[in-house]
């Protein structure tokens, strides 16, 4: 009888084991342009919903727009969702704040401009590094970006600019940004996520190759490793198999 408790006691141990959530943080940069195509933009909300109501205790999610001109416009459209971390009965805690955050995602998506004709993707990732600053440094953390990754601030235009004529002279144009811009990302994995878009299309195979060299390039320093994904909606719906988070 003893030895059958053990055993009873053992096992509800392993079960309590598996049951452990290790919380984690997940940025989304996320184009919204009008040159993302509306069945891609809506994909990507639809596969971001559906994130938020898998968020386990603890995880947070935050959602930061590429904007006109992001470094200045984002601040106040950052939406930052944390689970509860304090279990109540029925897991009551975690259903409202799924329902609570599903609320505030669609007031979020509502607050975007729908006609923003600037894509300043820099600027957004500027935005996303200073979310990485203040975040605890203990928590599992990734950085997804959805985009066509064509930057159009007004001071850069990856469609028309020459220095992007090809993958060798665009990565020598992302080295001279990332340093004057000071664009440090700590050691998190990064995951891009290729959105429909009308322009991208447009684009010739080496415009689109020497796009793709820069952000490689951009997003590299420090050991970073970059792994771009051609269905960014796909990424978003299962970013836990395809964008695992680090420390």
């Amino acid at each position: 009888m003893k030895s059958t408790c053990i055993v009873l006691l053992v096992v509800l141990c392993l079960l309590m084991a598996c049951k452990h959530h290790t919380p984690s943080t997940t940025v989304i940069v996320l184009d919204t342009s009008l040159s993302i195509t509306p069945r891609a933009e809506l994909a990507a909300q639809r596969a971001i919903g559906e994130r938020i109501l898998h968020l386990d205790r603890g995880d947070r999610l935050i959602l930061v727009p590429i904007t006109n001109d992001s470094r200045n416009d984002a601040g106040g459209h950052i939406l930052r969702l944390q689970a509860p971390t304090v279990r109540e009965s029925y897991d009551a805690d975690l259903k409202r704040f799924r329902s609570d955050a599903q609320k505030q995602f669609a007031a979020w998506v509502a607050s975007l401009d729908t006609h923003q004709s600037r894509t300043d993707i820099l600027g957004a990732l500027d935005v996303a590094r200073q979310e990485f600053i203040v975040l605890p440094k203990e928590t599992n953390r990734r950085l997804i970006v959805v985009s066509d990754f064509i930057e159009d601030d007004g001071l850069h235009d990856f469609v028309r600019d020459k220095g992007l004529a090809s993958p060798a002279s665009s990565r020598t144009i992302a080295v001279r940004l990332r340093t004057e811009r000071g664009f440090v990302l700590p050691r998190v994995p990064i995951c891009l996520g290729r959105l429909e878009s009308r322009d991208f299309s447009q684009l010739t195979e080496d415009r689109k190759a020497a796009v793709q060299a820069f952000w490689d390039e951009y997003l590299s320093d420090a050991g970073h490793t970059p792994v771009m994904h051609f269905d960014g909606a796909g990424l978003l719906a299962d970013a836990d198999q395809k964008c695992l988070p680090g420390k």
